[in-house]
């Protein structure tokens, strides 16, 4: 029995070795390696993309939540939003400007912000709301906008598992105060490195961030007229981003079938499945299942050949550097929800570099799971 991995990026990027290596000599030919037109061309393709008017590239993620939050001069004293259940650099983001996260609960069908755990969260304090469009699937932003419109709030989209994703609202990363994405590697949208975005159509915020992503520049290379960090998209991955980029639609489409053949293996157990009926409401970054046996269920894929991770095994909220920075009330609150995913979640292969023999290969797996070993 073959086994199907979990990633397989090297044969992915393989396969493409022609074009890649038409991007990387681009950018030797061109002689700019951090900043230049290759970057420059990179954020407007994204930023038309998304349909936001300004897109500034970053050395990742985390700093793009941390530099987006930062331009609102959000900080010590303020509060911001967070979902209980998430990658522990969305909180991380909020910690580092000296912001306290307030976290909420998530909802089991989805694990994205419950909308009708926000009012009871928002407090005099309360600056934003960070919603997470987790496993590629977009937060509810109608529901989410309308109470942060109420509250005067702003709204920071954390982005990094949804490259491409919409929803009634628009495009994640497209109607927030301002979306953060990540360019990892293993991203919908990936680098061959470290890469990050900060997308919005408010021009001020976008000035503030292409300031301080360097040395907090002003007009000219020496003109310091803020404080800031050391946080650019380097040319190279520019380049292999705008190469990606035109894949992009094409490589979530695939993902969308892969989910489809997913659910018709699991058939009417599909209510397991973190993610909607629907594969056209998510861009399926993660294919995730509920089991209350997670131990058992990966044991099961493995004799099967089917390669798992996690998702997260933790409620980001009661992680140790997250407990420190909450007052005593919130390190007393515990969220059902984001702690019954962190028991349970496990992770399916998913990505455009499978076969379709590896497709079937999972799906058949599915297909034979003990009901006991599914939620």
């Amino acid at each position: 029995m073959t086994t199907v991995p979990f990633f397989d990026l090297g044969s992915h990027i393989r396969d493409r070795g022609t074009e890649i290596h038409g991007a990387i000599e681009e950018v030797i030919a061109g002689g700019y390696f951090v900043g230049g037109p290759l970057v420059e061309r990179f954020e407007a393709e994204f930023a038309d993309y998304l349909g936001v008017d300004h897109c500034v590239g970053v050395g990742n993620g985390l700093d793009a939540l941390r530099l987006a939050m930062e331009a609102r001069n959000i900080g010590p004293g303020d509060e911001v939003i967070v979902p209980a259940f998430t990658f522990f650099a969305t909180i991380l983001s909020v910690i580092q400007i000296g912001a306290t996260p307030v976290p909420v609960d998530v909802s089991l069908e989805s694990a994205n912000l419950d909308p009708s755990a926000l009012e009871a969260a928002i407090t005099e304090r309360t600056r934003a709301i960070m919603p997470v469009h987790l496993y590629g699937r977009s937060a509810p932003m109608e529901a989410i906008l309308e109470i942060a419109g109420r509250h005067r709030l702003d709204v920071f989209e954390d982005t990094a598992q949804a490259h491409g994703a919409s929803s009634p609202a628009g495009m994640a990363g497209a109607v927030g105060t301002a979306g953060a994405f990540s360019f990892y590697p293993t991203k919908n949208l990936g680098a061959l490195g470290d890469g990050g975005a900060v997308t919005t159509s408010d021009g001020e915020l976008a000035a503030r961030v292409r300031s301080r992503r360097s040395y907090g520049q002003g007009a000219t290379k020496y003109d310091h007229v803020d404080s800031g960090w050391n946080s650019r998209l380097d040319a190279m991955q520019a380049a292999i981003l705008s190469l990606q980029l035109r894949h992009l639609d094409e490589w979530n489409s695939r993902r969308r079938q892969i989910a489809t053949t997913y659910f018709s293996g699991l058939g009417e157990r599909a209510s397991s499945v973190v993610g909607p009926r629907d594969v056209s409401d998510s861009v399926w970054h993660h294919f995730v299942l509920r089991s209350p046996d997670r131990a058992g269920l990966r044991a099961f894929l493995a004799e099967n050949g089917v390669t798992t991770d996690v998702h997260y095994p933790y409620a980001a909220y009661r992680l140790e550097p997250v407990q420190r920075v909450l007052g005593a009330e919130l390190r007393e609150r515990r969220f059902a929800v984001a702690d019954t995913l962190a028991d349970q979640v496990t992770s399916l292969p998913m990505g455009p570099w499978m076969s379709d023999g590896q497709i079937d290969q999972v799906a058949d797996a599915l297909s034979r799971i003990p009901e006991e070993l599914l939620a």
